[in-house]
C-alpha cells in the first residue's frame, strides 16, 4: 500500500481522480502505474509507520451489469420532429434601414 499525490487527473482503480482530492492510499501496483506515467508522486515517506497501519486502502467499485436503456417515452431531442410555430406566436423581424439611416449607423471612416 502506497500514498500518492496526483499531479494531474488520472484513472485510479478505474475511476477518474483529480489532484484536489489530496493524498490517495492505493495498492502498490496501481501506484507503480501512476508513478511510471508521471501522473503522481510517492508521498509514503511523509507518513509514520503508525499512520500507514491505520490507513485503509481506497477502492471504488463501479456498478457492473447490463447498461439500462433510456425510457422510450422520453425520446432524445434529436429524435423529435420540429414543431412549426403557431399563428399567434410573435414573429421577430429585423428592421430594414433606409439608405440614409444605414449610412448614419455605419462606423465613420
Amino acid at each position: 500500500m502506497k500514498f500518492v499525490k496526483l499531479l494531474t487527473s488520472a484513472y485510479v482503480n478505474g475511476v477518474v481522480r483529480r489532484p484536489d482530492e489530496g493524498v490517495l492510499c492505493i495498492a502498490d501496483d496501481e501506484a507503480a502505474r501512476l508513478l511510471e506515467n508521471q501522473a503522481a508522486i510517492d508521498v509514503t515517506d511523509d507518513f509514520s509507520a503508525e499512520q500507514r497501519e491505520e490507513s485503509v486502502q481506497q477502492s471504488i467499485t463501479v456498478q457492473s451489469g447490463p447498461v439500462t436503456q433510456p425510457n422510450a417515452s422520453a425520446p432524445h431531442q434529436s429524435e423529435i420532429a420540429p414543431v412549426a410555430p403557431s399563428e399567434d406566436a410573435p414573429v421577430h423581424q429585423t428592421e430594414q434601414l433606409s439608405p440614409a439611416k444605414a449610412k448614419a449607423a455605419s462606423p465613420k471612416e
